[in-house]
């Protein structure tokens, strides 16, 4: 096994820490949580990830030679009991609450939808007429050229 933090992981591989998380998240790169914000990965199973991942063979070397054994010899390592993440999230049926607004411009509207995609009820309050503040006046936004009203 090898004991490893992400950031050390991606910092050996050459991708960005999110990458990794996500490899991780995704079942692409099997790795248990450790103590400490550390993962440990079976060699044989880094090996395998390597070579899906067009990844060289030397950096499972540059790792153990980092990380060193994740447990010393005569240990055992105990499984732990965790109940299973689910991963879709339900929203209540009565909103959680009510959130004020103040501002109908880019960020405003933003904040609204968030908070609404959170589950709650949104009261969005703007001084003038229309929504949209400055974003209104322009005729297209970057990148995709869009109307901006």
């Amino acid at each position: 096994m090898i004991d490893v933090r992400i950031g050390q992981l991606s910092q050996i591989i050459g991708v960005h820490r999110n990458t990794i998380s996500n490899w991780i998240k995704s079942g692409k790169l099997k790795a248990k949580p450790h103590v400490g914000k550390r993962y440990l990965i079976e060699e044989a199973e880094f090996n395998r990830f390597c070579r899906e991942a067009r990844i060289p063979e030397e950096l499972l070397a540059a790792l153990t030679a980092l990380g060193g054994p994740a447990l010393p010899a005569g240990h055992q390592m105990t499984k732990l009991q965790t109940p299973p993440i689910e991963r879709k999230v339900r929203m209540p049926d009565k909103p959680i609450g009510s959130v004020l607004v103040v501002g109908g411009g880019i960020a405003g509207i933003q904040a609204s939808i968030d908070l609404a995609n959170s589950g709650y009820a949104v009261h969005l309050v703007e001084r003038s007429a229309g929504i949209g503040g400055a974003m209104a006046q322009l005729d297209k936004t970057y990148p995709t050229n869009d109307c901006a009203m």
